[in-house]
């Protein structure tokens, strides 16, 4: 189910390890929410598995995976309330990957959201992924490669992950439940990530999205009550606020289509462009930094009103 539309890159990567040709570091890379790290869970899976058909997802080994108990693999995430993963992280990895395996079998690092690695996490890993002792195999999984060091993504062997096409989507929202009404709906703002489409699924049933709307179409220039409206509509959390900027882009890359079909000025496309790269730009300080958020939507919302001719 977890290789749905990435059935290629798993026989690739089959194939290395069965032919022993398989880097000791990976870099999987690709838009989010299009299943890189459940890719990643699986294909652990298959190589810890002693079933038949590896991964069998029903000897001990395999279950162990899935209950994130097996010994032999560590998956490493963003914790909770953390901006970065920090230098302690990078030096347990380095004493798990020299630790014996058990049975013989392989240590596995997987570690999530790696652009989150603080400067000297990524320094600490480095002798790591270029000689992992032993039979470790490190992946490390980002949507936002150019935040790693290039000394860290030269000792890796990148894996590319494109986003899903439309029918594919469509398959794994099937598998969460979905009705092929709600499908239709999301797939023109899917982009290609299940994912995305799963998180906007539940911004679009909010009742404050039309909120949102109006408090964009209500922004002019030097009004900073309207701004600050935005900046509430807009949310707290990062996951809050990444969401609905997104969504805004679509929404204004929508618009954009619609009114240069019904024949609108070129100045009107400009404006409209404009916009957009200002919504791109506080959604990437959002993912490569630690900004002040409300700072950052009031900013956004004033960067907005600026700019002239817009009507939601």
């Amino acid at each position: 189910m977890r290789t749905i539309g990435h059935e290629a890159t798993w026989n690739a990567l089959d194939r290395a390890f069965r032919d022993d040709r398989l880097a000791h570091a990976l870099l999987f890379t690709g838009a989010p929410g299009i299943g890189k790290a459940l890719l990643a869970v699986d294909f652990a899976t298959r190589i810890l598995c002693r079933g038949e058909a590896p991964p069998c997802g029903d000897c001990n080994r395999c279950r162990q995976v899935e209950a994130r108990t097996h010994p032999d693999l560590r998956l490493i995430g963003l914790s909770e309330g953390k901006k970065e993963i920090g230098v302690d992280t990078a030096r347990d990895i380095k004493r798990f990957a020299q630790m014996h395996g058990f049975g013989g079998d392989a240590k596995i690092v997987i570690i999530d959201e790696a652009h989150r690695l603080s400067i000297a996490a990524q320094n600490a890993l480095l002798k790591t992924l270029e000689e992992p002792p032993g039979r470790a195999l490190l992946i490390l999984v980002t949507e936002s490669p150019g935040a790693l060091l290039s000394t860290v993504r030269s000792r890796c062997q990148r894996i590319v992950f494109r986003p899903l096409d439309d029918e594919h989507v469509r398959s794994v929202l099937r598998h969460h439940k979905l009705d092929d009404d709600e499908i239709d709906r999301l797939l023109p703002i899917a982009q290609g990530s299940p994912g995305r489409a799963l998180a906007l699924r539940e911004l679009l049933a909010e009742p404050d999205i039309e909120l949102l709307q109006r408090t964009v179409a209500g922004l002019r220039p030097g009004q900073y009550g309207p701004a600050v409206e935005f900046a509430g509509a807009l949310g707290r959390t990062e996951q809050e606020m990444t969401a609905r900027l997104a969504l805004l882009e679509e929404l204004m890359q929508q618009q954009l289509v619609e009114a240069l079909r019904a024949g609108r000025t070129r100045e009107f496309a400009d404006a409209e462009l404009r916009r957009l790269a200002v919504l791109s730009d506080a959604r990437v300080l959002l993912r490569r930094r630690n900004p002040n958020r409300p700072l950052l939507a009031e900013a956004t919302a004033i960067r907005l009103g600026a700019i002239s001719g817009h009507d939601f």
